[in-house]
């Protein structure tokens, strides 16, 4: 959909009111309609024009200079509820990040599903290897996304010529609308790079609470040059809904954050994340939040990749901890883990050297026991294979 397309208001509906109405059984038929029934002609009249599915209950912010606007909780893809995505979007959420290999490829899959009936209602960000884009178009039950997200994890692959080239010619070609870049390697670096080079209209970096003391600079610059930020990972550490809604707020009391991608798996969590929109980060929460950072800094990767270049076989400690730490133990997608470990080369994912090598450790800022990690990751992963 194109912005100056009619945009939908909906309805306010809570809980009670979204299972009594039916719209959850007919999500799990997967023939249900957005807006319960509502036609067309229903549509308020009062629609903030400037805002694809506006809701009063949600926030939004400018996505940098692009002149659009979403939602200030956004969807990701290594959680596919699709009822509670349905609910969220039911309540203002208008912006999804997919890719193909989330879930083992079946993220996508149901998210493309889903857009059979809502796709005229949320923008589509998608990180996806670009030669395989017209696959991605068809599962995805659409003709183009909205922001396409280059996936890059060096500074100097940022800049790569070829993906302006290629990202002209998808755009002329009606694909895709804006650049996107997101990185799980060197992020800060990386991050800046991107930035610095003016092309990317969205930067996705990882914003848990170290990078986010550690990446002022970058989001700073991001403001000035008007490039929206989606802040990806940023829960990582957390324990409870609570520490979760608090740092929710101060993700977003800074103005450089567009909107905050997580992967939502419950009404509760939806309805908590929506109602933190509503209420200042507080004196209390800010420093309980900082005592925790402090805490547990050591338990905490910031993909920065200090580690990898002191590494003098280039062991791929962030990806390895990425693995084990993020989607196997918290987000519990066992999938991606495995997969993403077996992509590793094997002389890449540590060995018993490492035990006697320890180069790695004095270089992480976050003082983090890399190799005791190593070795639990590649016992729990051979385990697994």
């Amino acid at each position: 959909m194109r912005e100056c397309e009619i945009t939908h208001r909906v309805p306010v509906m809570d809980r009670r009111t979204f299972f009594s109405s039916g719209l959850l059984g007919a999500v799990a038929m997967g023939v249900a309609s957005i807006g319960a029934g509502v036609g067309k002609e229903d549509i308020s009249s009062t629609a903030n024009p400037k805002i694809l599915n506006y809701h009063p209950d949600m926030k939004y912010r400018p996505m940098g200079n692009t002149g659009i606007s979403v939602s200030e909780i956004s969807l990701g893809g290594l959680v596919m509820a699709e009822s509670v995505h349905r609910y969220a979007i039911e309540h203002g959420v208008n912006l999804v990040h997919v890719a193909w290999d989330y879930l083992g490829g079946q993220a996508i899959k149901t998210l493309g599903a889903g857009l059979r009936s809502m796709r005229d209602r949320i923008y589509i960000a998608l990180k996806d290897d670009y030669p395989s884009i017209d696959e991605a178009l068809r599962v995805l039950n659409t003709d183009h996304v909205d922001f396409l997200m280059f996936n890059r994890h060096w500074a100097f692959s940022a800049t790569d010529a070829k993906i302006a080239e290629t990202f002209e010619k998808l755009k002329n070609q009606g694909k895709v609308r804006f650049a996107g870049l997101t990185t799980h390697g060197m992020v800060k670096n990386t991050t800046g790079a991107g930035l610095r080079s003016g092309f990317y209209n969205v930067v996705m970096p990882v914003l848990n609470q170290p990078n986010l003391e550690a990446m002022v600079e970058e989001l700073r610059l991001a403001q000035q040059r008007g490039v929206g930020v989606m802040a990806m990972k940023t829960m990582k550490g957390l324990k409870g809904l609570d520490s979760e809604v608090a740092y929710l707020k101060k993700l977003l009391s800074n103005p450089a954050v567009t909107t905050v991608t997580k992967g939502i798996g419950s009404f509760d969590m939806f309805d908590a994340y929506l109602d933190a929109l509503k209420q200042p980060l507080t004196g209390a929460e800010d420093r309980a939040l900082n005592r925790y950072a402090q805490v547990n800094r050591c338990n905490n990767c910031m993909l920065c990749d200090q580690c990898k270049q002191a590494c003098p076989l280039g062991v791929e400690v962030s990806t390895v901890l990425r693995c084990k730490d993020y989607y196997y133990e918290q987000m519990g997608d066992v999938q991606t883990a495995l997969r993403t470990y077996r992509d590793i080369p094997l002389d890449r994912v540590g060995s018993e050297a490492c035990c006697l090598c320890k180069k790695c450790e004095p270089a992480c800022p976050n003082g983090i026991a890399i190799v005791e990690r190593l070795v639990a990751a590649r016992k729990l992963f051979t385990i697994m294979a």
